[in-house]
Formats: structure tokens, C-alpha cells, sequence
């Protein structure tokens, strides 16, 4: 059984540092953007996240790019 995969949506995620809790825990603010092209290059999201950070008040902690994926089985014989 063959499995295909066809991406239904993007997002990109900025994860932000938000220094550390009295505890010492870190903290970590995000901002998420949806609609993002699915055929958008990894390249491309990464290039819009680091302008994007220079419009926040926290350091970029992480980039991350979220895929909503749907798997359907192939009918191939």
C-alpha cells in the first residue's frame, strides 16, 4: 500500500525570547501567520520571519513552518 501526501495548509511560527520567569524557566512568546503558499520555499519563509523579527520588541528564538498534511492511499496497481 502506497501512501501520498498533498499539503492543505501552511503557517509560519516565530517563537520569541521572552527572557527567563522568576524561576528561571524560560519564556518563549510566539506569533503565528497563517495563509502561508504551500509552495512557498523553505528559503522564502525563513527570508519573510527574519524581516518580520525586526518588527518585534523580543529576540527570535525559533522559525519553525507548520504543514497540515493530508494522506490518502494510493490507488496505483
Amino acid at each position: 500500500m502506497a501512501v501520498t501526501s498533498t499539503v492543505q495548509s501552511s503557517k509560519l511560527r516565530i517563537q520569541l525570547d521572552g527572557g527567563v520567569d522568576g524561576d528561571g524557566k524560560q519564556i518563549i512568546k510566539s506569533k503565528t501567520y497563517s495563509k502561508v503558499k504551500t509552495t512557498a520555499t523553505n528559503d522564502d519563509i525563513y527570508n519573510v520571519a527574519t524581516n518580520l523579527a525586526g518588527l518585534q520588541t523580543y529576540p527570535v528564538y525559533a522559525v519553525k513552518r507548520i504543514d497540515e498534511v493530508e494522506l490518502t492511499e494510493s490507488t496505483q496497481v
